[in-house]
């Protein structure tokens, strides 16, 4: 091959990649969702998580506004021949429905007697809650609704209640 072939195919080389880069197009723009899952009547926490992915030059960031359940508290604890039932009241808080899970599952690794559990954020709540359902106002069962967050039901099943509900049930583990 002589030196003008060389030169031929060594532009044709150079400039379709070129001509090819050229013409990919407009970039997208960056996709930014930032949600909090479930109101509350305390301000967010300002711990959050943030996931960001990129498929194909794409760049998708969500972050999910949430705090862990640092503290609780067990008001009551009922025995009985299958194990105990506690009944927690945790501080107020911007929960997602993953802290309430991982606090329903640290509650289970800490106890093996745990059977069953109701969890609160508000004690005023529980209190309603424990009390016989024909001594329930209609203003109990709001405050129960808007405060009862989690139930563990036979040490291995998981009921999202109040704001929550929508998340449904399911067993632990799978």
């Amino acid at each position: 091959m002589n030196l003008k072939g060389v030169l031929k195919l060594l532009i044709i080389a150079i400039a379709l990649p070129v001509a090819i880069a050229a013409c990919d197009g407009e970039a997208e723009p960056e996709l930014t969702t930032t949600s909090s899952l479930v109101g509350s009547t305390t301000a967010p926490d300002t711990d959050s998580t943030t996931s960001t992915s990129s498929a194909g030059g794409d760049t998708t960031t969500t972050t999910l506004v949430g705090q862990p359940v640092d503290s609780y508290d067990v008001i009551l604890r009922e025995s009985t021949d299958e194990g105990e039932t506690l009944y927690i009241v945790i501080p107020p808080g911007d929960y997602t429905s993953v802290d309430l899970e991982n606090f329903v599952g640290d509650l289970i690794d800490e106890d093996d007697d745990v059977e069953s559990a109701e969890v609160f954020d508000s004690e005023e709540a529980l209190e309603a809650f424990l009390l016989d359902e024909s001594e329930q106002t209609a203003d109990d069962l709001v405050l129960i609704d808007e405060h009862h967050l989690v139930s563990l039901i036979d040490g291995n099943r998981v009921r999202f209640q109040g704001p929550y509900a929508d998340f449904g049930e399911y067993a632990i583990g799978s």
